[in-house]
């Protein structure tokens, strides 16, 4: 596919500028909420798709460590638009399909993740940062970035 307007973010090797991405972040919003609603819906059979929460993906880039990279004044809000943004970068450069992002969220809950919603969000967290992680990884092995 040829997306020509996000071609230069796409293709440059500094993170900090993919993750500051309001372009991606915007692909990226959609992304996350529909690999977590297929998860939701899919597996467990739990109604209503769902609107993956900032803090969520704040915490999940934190654990993952990858908020350092925004730089400390960086307020919550981007920083989960960054994760969404991270995510959009992996699926448009094929680093990473829907299918291998939703196995990841799911081999990380279980039944007992949705049975209170701050147990949920916390849980949300670490599934998403094990997907940054793993985002972060491929980056490394395929060169992607300077560091």
């Amino acid at each position: 596919m040829n997306y020509k307007a996000l071609d230069p973010i796409l293709k440059t090797k500094k993170i900090r500028i993919i993750l500051q991405s309001k372009e991606l972040a915007r692909l990226g919003d959609f992304l996350v909420n529909y690999t977590y609603s297929a998860v939701r819906i899919g597996k467990y059979g739990l109604a209503a798709s769902i609107h993956v929460w900032d803090k969520c993906l704040t915490k999940a880039m934190e654990l993952a460590e990858l908020r350092s990279i925004l730089g400390k004044k960086t307020k919550p809000d981007r920083v989960a638009d960054a994760g969404e943004a991270f995510v959009a970068y992996a699926y448009l450069t094929n680093l990473m399909t829907l299918e291998e992002m939703i196995l990841i969220i799911d081999e990380n809950m279980n039944e007992t993740n949705f049975t209170s919603k701050v147990q949920e969000k916390e849980d949300c967290a670490i599934a998403f940062s094990k997907l940054f992680e793993n985002i972060f990884e491929l980056s490394k092995q395929n060169k992607r970035f300077d560091f």
